[in-house]
């Protein structure tokens, strides 16, 4: 048995707006709490406005209605609002870094993990690793440093070269929580980083050394797991047997379905990884 809590990708009603890569569940924060309950889910990962973030006592509050839980939350809403933490601007750098900060503030309020994927950026044009790794390890120690005191642990996401030149393998990422060195600082999984930019799905997870709670289980279909009879990319069984293996346990977030009435595929979805993972 494999103990994920499922939770359903989720944003305020404007996120529609945003044009996002895959779509979310969207709402007020009492519909967000009552659908993904209702839909077969323990939670929600949200991903707040990054600068206007919704007050964590109102959230809590809507949550504390439907017994569900906000174990992550998101901030990928950072890069279609023009923020990323590694830029060569350090105006930008420096307003990123304060949107960052504060959504571990509302992080902090939940005791939840805090993902860092593209909120970092896409990487900086002409510059070298090494240049790079300067600016990266001034910002992740400022970041680390305020997750700790505000209570929360900050995930780095390695990233597939699509999305990003910075930082693309579990290894870099987990040679980055070796170096930053603090408990508010770890890792997360991606399943589709996994199969992209890993020489195995088992090497990929192999890396973290158990560190990671939390995974993205996302499919290139940008169809959410177990929904679709034919054009999965991914190995579901295969990617659950690896986990379990490695005794994996925490959170696991899934996007909605990419057209139609999202309810029934997200429903499908979350019978399918239950007994998946069971």
């Amino acid at each position: 048995m494999t103990d994920i809590k499922l939770c359903l990708f989720a944003s305020t009603p404007d996120m529609d707006d945003l044009g996002f890569i895959v779509k979310v569940l969207t709402g007020t924060f009492d519909e967000l709490a009552e659908r993904c309950v209702d839909w077969g889910y323990t939670g929600i990962e949200f991903m707040p406005d990054p600068e206007h973030v919704a007050d964590p006592v109102a959230v809590e509050t809507a949550l504390n209605k439907t017994g569900a839980i906000l174990p992550v939350v998101n901030t990928g809403r950072m890069a279609p609002q023009g923020l990323a933490l590694i830029h060569a601007d350090e105006a930008v750098r420096r307003r990123s870094i304060q949107a960052f900060k504060n959504m571990c503030d509302f992080a902090g309020h939940f005791g939840a993990r805090i993902g860092l994927g593209i909120a970092r950026g896409t990487g900086i044009p002409g510059a070298t690793v090494e240049e790079m790794d300067a600016i990266a390890a001034d910002v992740f120690n400022e970041l680390a440093e305020h997750a700790a005191n505000v209570g929360c642990i900050i995930m780095l996401e390695a990233a597939d070269p699509g999305v990003t030149s910075y930082i693309n393998t579990m290894e870099q990422a987990m040679a980055w929580v070796d170096r930053i060195d603090n408990p508010a600082f770890s890792v997360m999984l991606d399943t589709y980083q996994l199969v992209d930019s890993e020489p195995s799905i088992e090497h990929g997870i192999r890396a973290v050394r158990g560190e990671a709670k939390h995974i993205h289980l996302y499919d290139p279909s940008r169809w959410p797991p177990g929904v679709l009879a034919e054009g999965e990319r991914l190995d579901w069984a295969h990617i659950a047997d690896v986990l379990r293996s490695e005794n994996f346990s925490g959170t696991g977030s899934v996007v909605l379905a990419p057209e139609g009435d999202p309810e029934p595929a997200a429903r499908k979805a979350a019978a399918y990884l239950t007994q998946l993972f069971a």
